[in-house]
C-alpha cells in the first residue's frame, strides 16, 4: 500500500451548505377560521339567535289595521384571548463555536426564531384540531364513518358528504362551502373508484384538492397533515412518537365539513372564529422580542402570539371520524 494514504488523512468535516431538519411542512389553523384581528383580552360577539329569523310570519294587513309584528333575540359569545409563547436561548459560546473552522452550518440566533415560532404555530394547530375534533356539531360529537371512505368496494364517502351538505343547509339555511380531512383520509380518496370517475376526463385524472373541491362543490378542501411527538423529553434527545394532528382516534382518520365566510362581519355567521390581539408595541398580531441573561452570557428569542380559538356555529359543521379503519 502506497504511503501516505492521504484518504485516511483527511478529517471529514461538517459540509456549509447542507443540514437536516424535520418539522411541518403545513400548517392550516389560521386557514380553517376567518381571523378576527385587534381584539380586546375579553370581548364579545353578539349572536342573533336563528329562530326569529326563519318565521315565516308576513302576513296581509287590512285597511285600518296594523301590521304583524315581531322581534328577535340575541345573546353574546365569549371571547377571552390569552398569550401563547415559546422562547429558545442563545449562548455566546454557541455564536463563537459556529464561526470556528470545521464548525456545523448552524445559524443560532434565526435558527432559535424559527424554532420558537414553530412551536407557536404547532400549540396553534392542535388547538384548533382539538376544537372541531372535541366539539359538538349539528346535535353530535361525530359520526363514525365505519372505516367506509378508504378505497375500495361499499364507499360512503360522496353519500356522506353530500348528505351533511343537507344536514347544515336545512338547519341553517347556509351551504356549507369548506373540507378539512387527514392526510391519510385524503390519500385513501386519490384511489377511490367513485371519485376518480368523476375526473375520468380531466388531464392526467390526477385528484388535487381542488378537483375535490369542485366534485363537492366547495370552495376549499384543507388537507390537516401536520404531526406531533407524545414522548417526552430525555437526554438523549432522540425521542419520538408521532401522532397525527388531525385524528380523533389515532391512525383511523377525521373530516370535518363546516360553513366558514370569507371574512368576519355584521351578521356574518360561521362555524368557528379565531380572534386576535394585537401587540401596541408594533400594531402587530405575532411578537418576537429578545432580552440579554448577563449572568448565564446569553439571549433570550421569545416568539407570542395572543388569540382565541371559539365555536360560534354549532349547526355549521358537520365532523366525521375513523373514516378510514373502524
Amino acid at each position: 500500500m502506497p504511503q501516505p494514504n492521504v484518504r485516511e488523512l483527511i478529517i471529514a468535516g461538517p459540509l456549509a451548505n447542507v443540514s437536516i431538519a424535520y418539522r411541518n411542512q403545513s400548517y392550516v389553523a389560521d386557514r380553517a377560521f376567518p381571523i378576527i384581528d385587534g381584539v380586546a383580552p375579553d370581548a364579545k360577539i353578539a349572536r342573533y339567535l336563528k329562530g326569529a329569523w326563519f318565521r315565516d310570519e308576513a302576513a296581509v294587513r287590512a285597511p285600518g289595521t296594523r301590521a304583524n309584528r315581531g322581534g328577535y333575540p340575541v345573546d353574546y359569545l365569549d371571547l377571552s384571548v390569552k398569550e401563547y409563547a415559546f422562547a429558545k436561548e442563545v449562548t455566546d459560546e454557541d455564536r463563537d463555536a459556529v464561526k470556528a473552522q470545521g464548525a456545523p452550518p448552524l445559524s443560532p440566533d434565526q435558527d432559535a426564531i424559527e424554532f420558537a415560532t414553530d412551536k407557536v404555530d404547532l400549540k396553534k394547530e392542535r388547538r384548533v384540531a382539538q376544537l372541531i375534533l372535541g366539539g359538538t356539531w349539528s346535535g353530535v360529537a361525530g359520526e363514525d364513518a365505519g372505516g367506509l371512505w378508504a378505497a375500495g368496494s361499499g364507499n360512503t364517502f360522496l353519500a356522506d358528504v353530500r348528505a351533511r351538505v343537507e344536514t347544515i343547509r336545512s338547519n341553517t339555511g347556509l351551504k356549507p362551502n369548506c373540507l378539512i380531512i387527514d392526510h391519510g383520509t385524503y390519500n385513501s380518496l386519490k384511489e377511490e373508484s367513485t371519485v376518480l370517475s368523476k375526473i375520468q376526463y380531466v388531464e392526467k385524472a390526477v385528484l388535487t384538492k381542488d378537483l375535490l373541491a369542485a366534485i363537492l362543490e366547495l370552495e376549499e378542501v384543507l388537507i390537516g397533515e401536520a404531526i406531533y411527538s407524545t414522548a417526552k423529553e430525555t437526554k438523549a434527545g432522540t425521542e419520538f412518537t408521532a401522532s397525527n394532528v388531525w385524528e380523533k382516534n389515532a391512525g383511523k382518520g377525521s373530516a370535518f365539513l363546516y360553513y366558514r365566510p370569507k371574512r368576519a362581519g355584521l351578521k356574518v355567521p360561521s362555524a368557528g372564529y379565531q380572534a386576535r390581539t394585537k401587540y401596541g408595541d408594533t400594531g402587530k398580531p405575532r411578537r418576537t422580542t429578545t432580552w440579554r441573561e448577563n449572568a448565564e452570557h446569553q439571549d433570550v428569542y421569545e416568539v407570542a402570539e395572543k388569540t382565541d380559538i371559539v365555536q360560534t356555529g354549532a349547526d355549521l359543521g358537520f365532523l366525521w371520524y375513523d373514516t378510514l379503519l373502524t
